[in-house]
């Protein structure tokens, strides 16, 4: 499915589902020149669904490039309508429904993952709000100490090193690019983690001693 259908962008507060040229004229047995033409002919008829986007790719071996246009979900159901309605058309065409279907839910399945998320997130926030010591340099770094021990955990690397290794920018929110998974394992610790938090300030503990008990059982 993701061959045929991706996301334009692995943001998910930002993502849609698109395909492109390419995969149209492998997938349907059509010359790419075809497609581009194709598509350049209705050009306008295309942008009444949302911008066009164009991608520039180097040609292997040579200092060439080819254009690629990417489409959202309307227009490439739009171009199918333009296409001959040939065996490998029709067979491509259903293929095509499946995978902009599967996209959209694995899109939604993510983004509600991702809403639950900030619930148990507030768990977290809540807790030291309300059991870590207040005027202290330990509150005041408390949340970004346990989020590092969370993302450690689950990503295997440091946030930095995730956002580098994913091209993100500093700025970038690190949860709207984890998959389900990820996104589960967080919040699982997250909530754990308030829960050892209060239960463990109520026996008398400090919050050194908490966060290293923590720190310790993570890893």
């Amino acid at each position: 499915m993701n061959e045929l259908v991706r996301l334009n962008t692995q943001d998910v507060s930002k993502a849609i589902p698109v395909t492109d040229s390419r995969v149209v004229s492998e997938y349907a047995q059509i010359e790419h020149r075809s497609v581009r033409q194709m598509i350049r002919k209705h050009e306008n008829d295309f942008k009444e669904f949302g911008n066009l986007d164009i991608l520039n790719v180097g040609v292997e071996g040579t200092k060439g490039y080819e254009v690629y246009y990417i489409m959202n979900e309307q227009q490439a159901t739009l171009l199918m309508t333009y296409l001959k309605n040939t065996p490998n058309v029709r067979e491509f065409k259903k293929k095509l429904v499946r995978a902009f279907y599967f996209q959209k839910n694995e899109l939604q399945a993510r983004t509600e993952t991702r809403h639950i998320g900030i619930r148990n997130r507030k768990l977290l926030t809540d807790a030291i709000r309300d059991k870590v010591d207040n005027g202290t340099t330990f509150k005041a770094f408390a949340y970004g100490n346990y989020s590092k021990l969370v993302y450690k955990k689950v990503l295997g690397e440091t946030v930095k090193s995730f956002k580098d290794r994913n091209g993100l920018s500093k700025d970038d929110n690190v949860r709207n690019h984890l998959t389900i998974d990820q996104l589960e394992k967080v919040q699982d610790l997250e909530s754990k983690i308030a829960t050892y938090l209060e239960i463990r300030k109520d026996m008398g503990e400090s919050d050194k001693q908490i966060y290293e008990e923590i720190k310790n059982h993570i890893k």
